[in-house]
């Protein structure tokens, strides 16, 4: 089967906001091992849904259209798509029920406007919509079929797996789940990590491969298909200890986990309690913690130390240091690391500085160091360790990369190991 996604939005071609739904129904649909051949965006226009539509009629078994089915005048999806299939529109019963139960009794003027999404092509098929008001609906046209769906991207979802999902288990005679794994790793370069990968894994139909770059870390999502579940969860298991040798400590999950699930699992198989002292992440290290539940469990708090006199007063960082190494320096975050460690009184300390950009430092110690420069140290005990960074991106992406190599320069830390190109 091959399936067409057309987005409906204006505000998501002017790029206002994105487009949460076509990621998730593609990943959704390949996972079942099915073809997305094509995603189109295209705005609140008939013209320009009727050319995406007569295009991918003539590629697709399948279309799923998101968007467009709201209550007002720029909501133009079920009128364009009843027009397109030479279908009149009529109104759903059921679905007027539904819509009288959500808002009927609260807003007599919006249950009115409401009555629009209540309306499908005629001799189609309702996709009820249990949470919202937009139905959505099933048009046979032609040798393809159209499914349109609510852009709300929570409706959305529940519609996509509580209907379309099993509508295209039950349609598709060539349907085979494919089987995934994923090794995530953090600190090696995307294409020298790519020229490690090409020596273990040898694609063909049945295998692929693909790598995938988000803040420093790299995902390698290998997938087998065409197979089933016992030889491929053989074949997936070698490819997976392959690459983990070969990559060694830069793996540093085999599972879909974060990064600092990663390290918080080792805080609470081994007991021991944090404490982080951050600059240029401005708190990032800490938010990233907190996401994962039980941090309180090892997480005790955190400084946000981002003027000099924070680092001094509350880290025990010394004016003398700061004026004659510079803030951003590894003498500097070993110091925060184990004035926050000492402060705070965990079993280890955290410490991340460097320079976010856009511009470098103008003046005393730090003048001239370059943008992205960042020092992560570590306190354990009276160990202290620090790696140095160098950073390129915007000044957003040099945060949330500091942040990442931060939770891993941890998480080494901790395991005793460096990760070495």
């Amino acid at each position: 089967m091959k399936i067409e996604l057309i987005s409906v939005g204006s505000e998501l071609v002017c790029g206002h906001i994105r487009d949460l739904n076509a990621p998730l129904v593609a990943a959704k649909l390949t996972e079942l091992g099915v073809d997305v051949v094509n995603h189109t965006i295209t705005g609140d226009d008939s013209k320009d849904l009727k050319f995406s539509l007569k295009a991918g009629s003539e590629r697709a078994d399948l279309i799923i259209i998101t968007g467009g089915l709201g209550p007002t005048q720029d909501d133009i999806t079920r009128e364009t798509v009843a027009d397109f299939c030479n279908l009149k529109l009529v109104s759903d019963k059921k679905s007027i029920d539904h819509v009288k139960s959500l808002v009927g009794n609260i807003h007599v003027q919006k249950y009115v406007n409401c009555l629009k999404q209540t309306e499908i092509p005629e001799g189609s098929t309702v996709i009820h919509n249990a949470t919202g008001t937009a139905q959505g609906f099933l048009v046979n046209f032609s040798q393809t079929n159209i499914i349109c769906l609510p852009g709300v991207p929570s409706e959305m979802k529940q519609m996509l797996e509580d209907w379309v999902i099993p509508y295209i288990v039950r349609e598709s005679e060539e349907t085979k789940r494919r089987h995934t794994r994923v090794v995530n790793t953090f600190g090696m370069s995307e294409s020298l990590l790519d020229e490690k990968i090409q020596r273990i894994i040898k694609p063909d139909k049945s295998l692929s491969y693909s790598t995938l770059v988000n803040n420093g870390i790299v995902s390698i999502r290998t997938t087998l298909s065409n197979t089933d579940k016992i030889k491929a969860d053989s074949i997936l298991d070698n490819i997976e200890e392959e690459i983990c040798r070969e990559l060694g400590e830069f793996v540093f999950s085999k599972r879909e986990e974060a990064l600092e699930e990663t390290v918080s699992d080792i805080f609470k198989e081994n007991s021991l309690t944090l404490a982080v002292a951050e600059s240029c992440t401005g708190g990032l290290v800490s938010d990233l913690l907190t996401n994962v539940q039980g941090s309180s469990s090892f997480l005790l708090g955190g400084i946000v130390s981002y003027s000099n006199k924070i680092k001094e007063n509350l880290l025990n960082v010394s004016e003398e240091l700061i004026n004659e190494v510079g803030v951003i320096s590894a003498e500097v975050a070993k110091a925060m690391a184990s004035g926050v460690r000492e402060r705070i009184q965990a079993d280890i300390g955290l410490a991340v500085t460097g320079i976010a950009g856009p511009s470098g430092v103008e003046d005393g110690a730090d003048k001239g160091k370059p943008v992205g420069l960042v020092y992560v140290a570590t306190a354990i005990n009276d160990d202290l360790e620090f790696k140095e960074y160098r950073f390129f991106g915007s000044r957003v992406d040099i945060k949330k990369r500091a942040a990442n190599a931060a939770l891993n320069t941890l998480r080494l830390s901790l395991s005793g190991k460096t990760a070495k190109q």
